[in-house]
């Protein structure tokens, strides 16, 4: 599966449906886009796709490809050789296609920290940590492809 931006959108739309379902936090439903979007905002910065790994990669490549002229690579091994170099700096922080540039439970604090301090959320009923747990839990079982 191909991950892209609307990808971590539907990430962060999955995030904020667990929460409301299982009742850790209300806010009212005209402002779940931009419960939503602001979530975004927050953790979108911090994951990477598979979108935004092959632009890395081409640029990578791009910047270094005068270098490599005339060797005996081929654009496609340069390429693959790239990525490896780019996708080795992620360490386990990869899940399903999503990167991520920081630990999933630093995703989930930030995630919580919001939680605690928007105006838009009316009520929070969970601790920091019950709300972090429940959103790396989120990120752990998300699966794109069965997001309706």
């Amino acid at each position: 599966m191909h991950t892209s931006r609307d990808t971590v959108r539907l990430l962060c739309k999955s995030i904020i449906t667990r929460l409301e379902n299982d009742k850790a936090i209300t806010f009212p439903p005209r402002l779940r886009q931009v419960v939503q979007d602001e979530v975004y905002g927050l953790i979108g910065p911090y994951i990477l796709t598979e979108e935004d790994l092959r632009d890395k990669t081409l640029a990578r490549i791009g910047a270094k490809a005068d270098e490599l002229e005339g060797s005996e690579y081929s654009d496609s091994d340069r390429y693959k050789a790239a990525k490896a170099v780019i996708k080795g700096t992620f360490g386990d922080d990869e899940l399903n296609g999503l990167y991520f540039q920081k630990p999933m439970k630093e995703v989930a604090k930030s995630v919580a920290g919001y939680m605690m301090r928007s105006s838009h959320i009316d009520d929070v009923f969970e601790s920091d940590d019950a709300l972090e747990k429940q959103v790396v839990d989120t990120i752990k079982k998300f699966d794109a492809a069965n997001v309706h």
